[in-house]
């Protein structure tokens, strides 16, 4: 992907560190939706339900900071800004 990076100036590609880990980590947040018809048992059962789905919400913070990372400049390694505004885009002063 193309973005621009503070530091080089200038538009670079740029990558996600573990683009296949980002592609399972997508995955996580549907593990429980087969689950939502159990909910009342989920609720009602203590000794493994509850424990268990208490467990799958403290998993979704490393999920969420996998998918929330910045791509990062093959060129520096800097962290780049998301696609939009450039300086590149800015129109030339006039003469």
């Amino acid at each position: 992907m193309r973005r621009h990076c503070q530091r080089c100036k200038t538009e670079v590609s740029a990558s996600f560190e573990q683009p296949t880990l980002r592609r399972w980590v997508k995955g996580y947040f549907f593990l429980g939706v087969p689950f939502v018809p159990f909910l009342p048992m989920i609720g009602s059962e203590f000794i493994v339900m509850l424990p268990l789905t208490m467990l799958y919400l403290i998993g979704m913070e490393p999920a969420l900071a996998i998918i929330r990372a910045p791509a990062s400049c093959d060129e520096c390694g800097a962290d780049v800004e998301k696609a939009g505004w450039s300086p590149a885009d800015e129109p030339a002063p006039p003469a």
